[in-house]
């Protein structure tokens, strides 16, 4: 059914979540085969986000939410975007308006900060009119990302952890600073990286779905974190958010005993559901590890970009 004109554009008001949750969740079923999302994730980035600035939802002619969209800061130099469209809303220029808007908000911060902005956007890899439309706007694809899960049918294996490593939950009040550290380092050599600071790193600590027993510290002899696995229990999954270990650490077989930790935990808590991101190409041979641990891909994103320079149109 084709969507009745003209589209509005305005901001989200909180009682919009319920109703973007469903959007967002009937795009991952249409375009992934099955929801890969929740409210309380929604809630989690709104409490984030500049809903006045930085986020739009797309309304038809009838008041209905047929579009969604957000911008994130990630940097002074980087922005980040994601937009979705009703299904049933698809190829009436919804896309298009929310791109519009991305960009024009992009051209806005590179003016006010007088240098470059490069502008990201994420599409479902198969989905060829969102392509296309990315690739006539002046996106370049830059980097391909997977979404990998596990279903696990009986009691995992019990983790096998290097020597002199153990295993604790994260005591908030205690271990932030450390655990920040740790993921600078960790986190270094991955692509396109931009170093947080500290309290932008900690606004996840704030979030309302945040539970310290699903994030796990492992400790060397020296009692300094050799590595973590940041998890968010939500209604249908464990989403590991990052896995990391330290330089220090690497080639011990740390990883995996953190993410076999991570399966034991949620198998005991009646959640044999575990699922994460992962970039194809990440140096680490993150990609080989989960399927080393019994995960496989699911479906996969592109990252688009194009560079954004002040005083220029999008």
């Amino acid at each position: 059914m084709m969507t009745p004109y003209p589209i509005r554009l305005r901001r989200p008001k909180p009682e919009d979540a319920a109703v973007v949750c469903d959007l967002v969740i009937a795009c991952d079923v249409e375009d992934f085969g099955s929801p890969d999302f929740d409210l309380g994730e929604l809630l989690d980035m709104w409490s984030g986000f500049d809903l006045q600035h930085n986020v739009w939802v797309a309304e038809n002619a009838g008041g209905q939410i047929v579009g969604y969209a957000f911008l994130e800061e990630d940097s002074e130099e980087k922005l980040f975007s994601y937009g979705f469209v009703l299904p049933s809303a698809r190829g009436t220029g919804v896309g298009t308006a929310l791109l519009t808007a991305i960009e024009s908000r992009a051209e806005e911060l590179a003016a006010a900060s007088g240098r470059h902005k490069r502008l990201q956007n994420v599409v479902p890899t198969l989905r060829e009119d969102a392509q296309t439309l990315l690739r006539t706007r002046g996106f370049v694809p830059v980097r391909l990302f997977k979404r990998m899960s596990i279903r696990l049918e009986a009691a995992p294996a019990a983790p096998d952890l290097p020597a002199g490593i153990t295993l604790a939950p994260f005591l908030p009040g205690r271990d932030e600073q450390d655990l920040y550290a740790a993921y600078i380092e960790a986190f270094a050599d991955h692509w396109d990286f931009a170093v947080p600071g500290f309290d932008t790193w900690a606004e996840q600590i704030d979030r309302p779905s945040f539970r310290p027993e699903w994030w796990l510290i492992a400790r060397g002899r020296d009692g300094d974190i050799a590595g973590f696995a940041l998890g968010r229990m939500r209604e249908d999954t464990l989403y590991l958010n990052q896995i990391g270990v330290r330089r220090s650490f690497r080639g011990q077989g740390l990883g995996l005993a953190l993410l076999q930790t991570a399966f034991h935990k949620a198998y005991a808590a009646g959640q044999p559901n575990i699922s994460l991101g992962v970039d194809t190409s990440n140096p680490s041979g993150a990609f080989r590890l989960y399927e080393k641990a019994g995960m496989r891909a699911v479906y996969e994103v592109t990252v688009a970009e194009k560079t954004v320079q002040p005083g220029s149109p999008a």
